[in-house]
């Protein structure tokens, strides 16, 4: 009791918030430097790699502090992850900044003395500077619920979820891209901003969500059916459905650019050894782990159960090594050339599938698209590959997507059998219901919050960029169903009583649907955000 008055007293001190002073304050400081120094500071994707070290590193700390207590990791942790937060908003402040450079240097090449307003500049111009930000909304918002000593146990699940938001950051590439005037506007930055910190916000109440459930004694194996179907689905729909169709997987392919910016994406994709088949053994396992679950949930059947965690544990196994195979075969990638003019050869049907994803990028109207006939598909198919196949490359890079959807469903894994490792010790050391229950209720409050701020100003911004507040565009729908679902969470609670689970499945439902609106449908659905 003595020791929860004495973390209750020091969460109110101005000490608690040195973490948060320190990161934002250090950020700062280093921008001062970088401005002083000159390019020849360190770059800002090398700032964001050392965030993504610090962020693994706290969350592993603290890992460690909730199953084995100890004081010097819990410090480390809370340490390591001020870090994190310090290195990735240092990350986007020097980003500012180098883009700030570039466009000068533009100007002066062009023979102009316009020297723009430098808020013209804040880097929110695609999804590799939301996510940055997105990082950064998350981990600020973990650094402030540390200020009380019993909730920096909520990094060891935040910070895995900010690290795996950087390592999207990573595969998407870092290249500066020119918007539209259209959308050079001050509201910019104010709405991207808005979406960042919000977006962080309602990350950080989904792992309250989940902490909840674990302390609520929802059982490991109804966890772990939802992570491998989540997991099953990465592998259902990933390289446009060939994995359980064909039982291949087909990688995406660059054509360079020749004004040296960010490589353009082929209308090809090129298959890559065992990967396919791999992720085909995962998804039967994955299978396997559902169905063996479910009997085990609905008969108490302790058989089902024994082989279910078995099934778990080679599922991970199986998606490390996918994974393996997927990144060393489009690392070794070479004769990108012969290799897909052998597959095409096998598979001709290829040619009509490239020649209607060119047809998509082409300004056509759905009369003219539907005109098209097959043949034409085909001939655009081959006209490309004939003029620029030799020039076709693999990267990790062209499906940022993908890859980020394969780690997330092993990390989904992971946490599962880590959960099923000395559970009743873990749920001891977990924060008590009420706290949660209430810390889940005020994140969702401010998640609610700043997803209508959101909607507000990019109604305003695109007023003003395109002539009306809203399009039903897909991001925009997107965004107005998500912040319905924490409305919904609101509302039940406060006209209904519900609390606790229910508003857990609420909160998690929530952010699955924020993440669609950030990456689902920036890649999936085509709309005006596509740039973002």
């Amino acid at each position: 009791m003595a020791r929860e008055v004495y973390d209750i007293e020091m969460s109110g001190s101005w000490r608690s918030y040195l973490p948060a002073i320190i990161s934002i304050g250090g950020a700062f400081a280093v921008l001062a430097l970088r401005v002083q120094m000159g390019s020849g500071f360190i770059s800002d994707g090398a700032l964001m790699m050392i965030a993504l070290a610090c962020y693994i590193l706290a969350a592993l700390f603290q890992l460690t502090n909730l199953y084995a207590p100890s004081e010097m990791a819990r410090k480390i942790g809370l340490w390591t992850a001020t870090l994190g937060v310090f290195f990735n908003l240092s990350s986007w402040l020097v980003r500012w900044v180098a883009a700030y450079e570039r466009e000068i240097a533009m100007l002066r090449a062009g023979g102009s003395d316009e020297t723009p307003w430098v808020f013209r500049y804040v880097p929110f111009a695609n999804l590799y500077d939301l996510s940055i930000a997105f990082a950064f909304g998350a981990g600020i918002a973990t650094l402030m619920l540390a200020r009380r000593k019993s909730f920096q146990v909520l990094s060891a699940f935040t910070l895995p979820l900010a690290a795996l938001i950087l390592t999207l950051a990573r595969f998407i590439g870092d290249e500066f891209i020119d918007l539209p005037p259209v959308l050079d506007s001050y509201w910019r930055p104010i709405h991207v901003g808005v979406a960042s910190l919000s977006y962080g916000v309602a990350l950080v109440c989904f792992a309250i969500a989940v902490i909840y459930l674990l302390k609520d004694r929802v059982k490991v194996e109804a966890m772990a059916i939802w992570s491998s179907v989540f997991a099953f689905s990465v592998i259902a729909t990933i390289s446009k459905f060939s994995v359980l169709t064909e039982f291949v997987y087909r990688a995406g392919l660059f054509l360079p650019n020749q004004s040296g910016g960010k490589p353009f994406s082929a209308p090809f994709r090129l298959e890559i050894p065992y990967v396919g088949e791999t992720l085909v053994i995962t998804a039967v396992l994955l299978v396997g782990v559902v169905a063996s679950f479910l009997i085990y949930l609905n008969n108490e059947n302790a058989a089902a159960k024994k082989a279910g965690h078995i099934l778990l544990k080679l599922s991970l196994v199986a998606q490390i090594i996918a994974i393996a195979f997927l990144v060393s075969g489009i690392r070794s990638g070479g004769n990108v050339a012969e290799r897909l003019q052998a597959q095409l050869a096998a598979d001709p049907s290829q040619y009509v599938t490239a020649g209607r994803a060119i047809a998509e990028r082409e300004d056509l109207s759905a009369q003219e698209f539907a005109a098209l006939t097959p043949m034409q598909f085909e001939q655009a198919g081959r006209s490309f590959l004939q003029s620029s196949g030799s020039k076709l490359f693999l990267s990790l890079r062209t499906n940022p997507v993908e890859l980020a959807g394969l780690i997330t469903g092993l990390a989904a894994t992971f946490f599962v059998i880590l959960f099923g490792f000395r559970t009743e010790k873990l749920i001891e050391r977990l924060p008590s219901l009420e706290s949660l229950d209430s810390l889940m209720y005020k994140t969702a409050c401010l998640a609610f919050a700043g997803l209508a701020m959101l909607l507000i100003t990019g109604a305003i911004w695109a007023n003003e960029s395109w002539g009306r507040p809203w399009g039903f565009d897909s991001k925009e729908t997107g965004a107005l169903v998500a912040w319905l679902t924490y409305a919904a969470f609101l509302h039940t609670r406060i006209s209904r009583g519900w609390s606790g689970r229910s508003s857990a499945y609420f909160a998690v439902l929530g952010f699955l649907l924020v993440i669609f609106t950030y990456l689902g449908v920036s890649y999936l659905l085509p709309g005006l955000h596509s740039y973002a």
